[in-house]
């Protein structure tokens, strides 16, 4: 698996959580006909999640999920 989806597992273990669902796994990304049939059914998928993980910062699935970010000092 690509590690931004082993990432996800990872996460949905240590959440105790039994299922997880993979956009991309669950949907032909390149049938135009599976991808409106799955599309039209998201809203009730992620309405009805517990939880919603999101790989905003990576470019691909192999980006992974986490990644070392160099902290900013503020001063007040």
């Amino acid at each position: 698996l690509p590690k931004t989806f082993q990432d996800a597992v990872l996460v949905t273990r240590a959440l105790g959580l039994r299922y997880l669902r993979i956009d991309s796994l669950c949907t032909l990304q390149d049938s135009h006909t599976d991808w409106e049939r799955e599309a039209s059914r998201m809203a009730s998928v992620y309405m009805d999640a517990y939880v919603t993980i999101s790989a905003a910062a990576s470019s691909n699935s192999d980006g992974g999920l986490f990644f070392k970010r160099e902290p900013t000092a503020c001063s007040i």
